[in-house]
């Protein structure tokens, strides 16, 4: 089977991904950002990250020279600014409301869920896109708003389900 890219992102695409901007200061102190989905754990001990990044995008000269980086984890309300960071002219830093990551310098996106602030570890190949692993420093989680998901070219949000506890077990007997 001859496999598109189009066919390829179509069918990936059914898979529902959160939200993320990649935030890190470069060697010369300028802020750089990224919208990232491919993001997820890796491993709990030791904490650790990855995400991918194309090998086509301008941030990628700085991430292979940078020490640190944040994940700053989108809230729902924050769709604005993944547009404007995977964007080729990002979001000018002045029109974004951030705060600083006092051991490694790096922007945090205020008001978003969460923050994981890393030191970069291994960067590996991956294709069209480097696979970089982040040793987990800092962590800081908030508990307002739902996240920013993204499926099908389209931004979601979550709610909850609520599960009857009771109607499992009679389901667990049956």
């Amino acid at each position: 089977m001859n496999i598109t890219e189009e066919h390829f992102r179509k069918t990936l695409g059914l898979f529902p991904t959160g939200v993320t901007v990649v935030t890190a200061r470069q060697e010369k102190g300028k802020d750089i950002g990224i919208t990232i989905s491919s993001f997820t754990s890796l491993s709990l001990n030791p904490p650790q990250i990855l995400f991918c990044l194309s090998k086509h995008s301008k941030t990628m000269p700085a991430f292979k020279t940078l020490q640190y980086f944040a994940v700053n984890i989108l809230n729902e309300n924050q769709s604005h600014l993944s547009d404007g960071f995977a964007k080729h002219v990002p979001l000018e830093w002045e029109t974004v409301k951030t705060h600083r990551h006092l051991r490694t310098g790096c922007l945090l996106i205020s008001d978003a869920l969460g923050y994981v602030i890393c030191e970069k570890g291994a960067m590996y190949d991956g294709g069209d896109h480097f696979i970089i692993l982040g040793k987990v420093i800092d962590l800081v989680a908030t508990d307002h708003n739902l996240p920013l998901v993204r499926q099908r070219g389209q931004y979601l949000t979550t709610q909850p389900i609520f599960i009857d506890l009771e109607e499992v077990k009679v389901c667990q007997k049956i």
